[in-house]
């Protein structure tokens, strides 16, 4: 039986959640995963990350996208930070190839 993997578009907005969502916003049906609402919500400063709260922050950051893929109300995923770095990037593209043969997708810098 042949399955149709599921297409998620993910969009990589280097801004503040007010400025995404008034720019990008007009699609409905956008997840959004604000990074640092994550950072401030576990307690972190952005100036001063330490190995460790970098990866509780990276973890976080996963598992927000994972609702994402798999909530059915949404269409894409915004991912929305002020510093987005390339190797962000690469990371999100590592974790996605990790999910190869569940879902599909497309990244594209706003």
């Amino acid at each position: 039986m042949i399955t149709e993997l599921q297409e998620i578009r993910f969009f990589l907005a280097e801004c503040s959640l007010k400025e995404a969502k008034k720019k990008y916003c007009s699609d409905e049906g956008l997840y959004i995963v604000d990074i640092g609402k994550i950072i401030k919500d576990l307690g972190y400063d952005i100036n001063s990350l330490s190995k460790e709260s970098e990866f509780v922050i990276n973890y976080s950051v996963q598992k927000k996208i994972t609702q994402g893929i798999y909530s059915t109300k949404c269409n894409g995923i915004l991912v929305v930070h002020k510093n987005i770095s390339d190797s962000f990037r690469e990371n999100l593209e590592h974790f996605l190839s990790d999910m190869e043969g569940e879902v599909s997708y497309t990244i594209e810098l706003l």
